[in-house]
């Protein structure tokens, strides 16, 4: 596979992700929270789960202010690149993992984050071997030492020796601004949903921690 083939067929991945939506849609139709609203640990969650959402808008949007724009021309090393690899997918992840939380159970955040986790592990994979062939040692240099989605907490030499300016692309922040908000919809998503059961509209099937 060439590198020009492999990079980034950003088209092909939303056209996945939005065929999996039903997938991830039926845990949080047919499942409700065993946890009542009202208990302290339901609250916790959902307001971690608020949080986790929050992050992951943030943090997507603080990505694109790095890459918007230098994306396949440059090899992007700062930022939250310096800590991971792909902060997009982990970010993502986490987001998803909240979508779950704000739901009011862990089930279905692991399920969510371990979704997340395995698509864009297997998305990963394969931009890396369009990397690696745009980059060549710079690249396989900077996998030896950044990880590829779990973030990197410590800093290296190397982190300082290779600050670049941060560069600003409305158009770039925008778009990513506008596909991460799709996350902030779980929030009264799960309120309309927990409504539909209360009033017996949406009968579930399982009763989940």
């Amino acid at each position: 596979m060439s590198a020009t083939t492999a990079v980034f067929q950003q088209s092909k991945r939303m056209r996945f992700l939005w065929l999996a939506v039903p997938l991830l849609l039926t845990p949080i139709l047919l499942a409700q929270s065993a946890w009542p609203p009202e208990t302290r640990p339901r609250q916790g969650m959902e307001f971690m789960g608020f949080a986790f959402v929050v992050i992951c808008v943030a943090g997507r949007c603080w990505a694109s202010l790095y890459i918007g724009g230098r994306k396949n021309r440059e090899l992007i090393t700062t930022g939250p690149y310096k800590y991971t690899r792909n902060p997009l997918y982990f970010f993502s992840s986490l987001g998803l993992a909240g979508i779950g939380l704000t739901f009011g159970s862990l089930a279905i955040a692991a399920f969510y984050f371990l979704f997340g986790y395995l698509v864009f592990a297997y998305v990963s994979a394969r931009e890396s071997i369009a990397l690696d062939g745009l980059f060549g040692d710079a690249y396989r240099e900077y996998c030896h030492e950044v990880p590829a989605f779990f973030p990197r907490l410590r800093r290296s030499a190397r982190d300082v020796a290779h600050q670049s300016p941060m560069t600003f692309n409305p158009v770039a922040l925008k778009r990513t601004a506008i596909d991460s908000s799709c996350f902030l919809l779980a929030i009264p998503g799960s309120e309309l949903i927990e409504s539909l059961q209360s009033a017996r509209l949406l009968k579930p099937m399982l009763h989940l921690f």
